[in-house]
């Protein structure tokens, strides 16, 4: 089960996500989002979109980095596009795969 605060932060993160990309699905997965995390654990994160540019990654790290600056833990992206996400080789993969069995969605 995912720590509060952990969960505020990914609550966080996804707020300012969405001001720029409203159509985004978020989840967090790994040991944060299964609430296992040691004190150094990264806040993984799966995002999705419907189309990701190098400077979409870009913009989506740089969020990453201050937020997770301000609140001393890393926050770790993945983006998808939601084409490849729902139909394409990653939608068969055991990333997609844990993320929907034990990812945490914002």
């Amino acid at each position: 089960m995912m720590q509060e605060k952990d969960r505020a932060l990914l609550e966080r993160f996804a707020a300012r996500l969405r001001e720029l990309y409203q159509e985004a699905m978020i989840w967090a997965f790994g040991s944060r989002a299964r609430g296992d995390a040691h004190p150094d654990s990264d806040l993984a994160v799966l995002i999705v979109l419907d189309k990701v540019t190098p400077q979409i990654d870009r913009t989506i790290r740089d969020i990453a980095w201050e937020i997770g600056f301000e609140n001393e833990c890393v926050i770790s992206t993945v983006l998808l596009e939601r084409e490849e996400f729902e139909h394409g080789p990653m939608s068969e993969s055991t990333l997609v795969a844990n993320v929907l069995h034990e990812g945490v969605r914002a």
